[in-house]
């Protein structure tokens, strides 16, 4: 095996990450000599035991790295190697990056100019829409957007950064021949047609618990900043901002509701100093990027086109949904203008139909 191949077989060694594949690379000098190595010399490396070290010596038969190869040709994916020009370069700025990362996509030399985006697995209609807000306009400002398509918040970042006709990264938990959740099957194609998906895991892992915060220091790893929508206390996306911190990235937060449990993580962030943000000029003022177009103006133009009877019943609407009746009483408009000026609104994009009523859109 030459050195790239012991690295892609290295990589398969479920005990064998990024810090453990340091150590033995200080303390063997290549990727090919860890495999060679006799088991006595790797028990001397710091967090090397018998099994680990049964796993490392049984890749010299190859078996292992041909099917990785194997299924990497099969499905159109690049596997980068640490000290190759295809790795993304963002990781190597990592205390311990992977060995190897799987791309399905094409990481570019700008996705540099990037900023993640997660959240709640199970955000208010609120989170959904700020984090794809949020998104889509830093696609219109050239960043790429990156986060872990779970459900909620990164779905929602995902699919703005597609509607900004930018691009975006998304990062998972498995091996990247694992989509989960698994009806996010489409988004991903969509994803890795308009960006990359990447895993520092094997083919056919599946998306355990305990695989997660390594998806999450990637994720914070490949972004100059880090944007958190919507986290309970214990959200897991709290770890990816302890990441960024570690790692030197900007930590953002996007305020909530007061009283709501998902707002208590995000609120918690901004008194221990992450920047609120409240659209995506916030992030491009920490980052010292000059925005390219006034956002807020674009959202104004499309309220000024509107007649009388639309204002008034935007006016009423916030982030929250609002039923047609309670719409009726708060304008005084009889309940057929009511829904005649929703329907002209729906059309035109300004405002969208939920469970419980309309909201802003």
């Amino acid at each position: 095996m030459e050195e790239r191949e012991c690295a892609i077989a290295l990589n398969t060694v479920a005990s064998v990450g990024g810090r453990r594949f340091a150590d033995l690379i200080q303390r063997f000098g290549s990727a090919c000599a860890i495999i060679r190595a006799k088991e006595e010399e790797l028990l001397q490396v710091k967090g090397i035991g018998k099994k680990t070290a049964g796993r490392i010596q049984a890749l010299r038969d190859g078996t292992v790295l041909m099917r990785e190869l194997q299924k990497a040709e099969e499905l159109g994916v690049k596997i980068a190697v640490w000290n190759e020009p295809s790795y993304p370069a963002a990781l190597l700025n990592l205390a311990y990056p992977p060995p190897a990362v799987y791309i399905f996509g094409e990481v570019l030399p700008s996705d540099a100019f990037s900023i993640a985006v997660v959240g709640s697995r199970r955000p208010s209609y609120y989170g959904r829409r700020a984090a794809r807000l949020l998104s889509k306009n830093a696609a219109k400002e050239g960043l790429t957007v990156v986060s872990g398509m779970a459900r909620g918040i990164d779905s929602a970042a995902h699919e703005g950064a597609l509607e900004g006709g930018g691009r975006t990264i998304a990062v998972l938990g498995s091996g990247i021949d694992v989509i989960y959740p698994p009806e996010n099957k489409n988004l991903a194609e969509r994803i890795a047609n308009n960006g990359a998906i990447v895993s520092e895991f094997p083919f056919g892992s599946c998306p355990f618990p305990q695989n997660f915060p390594r998806r999450n220091r990637i994720i914070s790893g490949l972004a100059l900043g880090v944007v958190i929508v919507q986290a309970g206390e214990t959200s897991g996306a709290l770890i990816t901002a302890d990441f960024a911190l570690e790692q030197g990235r900007e930590v953002f937060a996007v305020p909530g509701e007061i009283g709501n449990p998902l707002s208590r993580g995000t609120h918690n962030l901004i008194r221990q100093g992450a920047r609120l943000v409240e659209g995506i000029a916030d992030i491009l003022e920490e980052l010292g990027i000059p925005a390219t177009r006034d956002h807020d103006s674009e959202n104004n133009s499309k309220a000024m086109r509107l007649s009388s009877h639309e204002k008034r019943v935007l006016a009423q609407l916030g982030f929250s949904p609002m039923s047609t009746d309670d719409i009726v009483i708060a304008t005084g408009f009889f309940p057929s203008q009511v829904t005649t000026t929703l329907v002209s609104l729906e059309l035109k994009g300004i405002v969208t139909r939920v469970v419980g009523g309309y909201v802003r859109a």
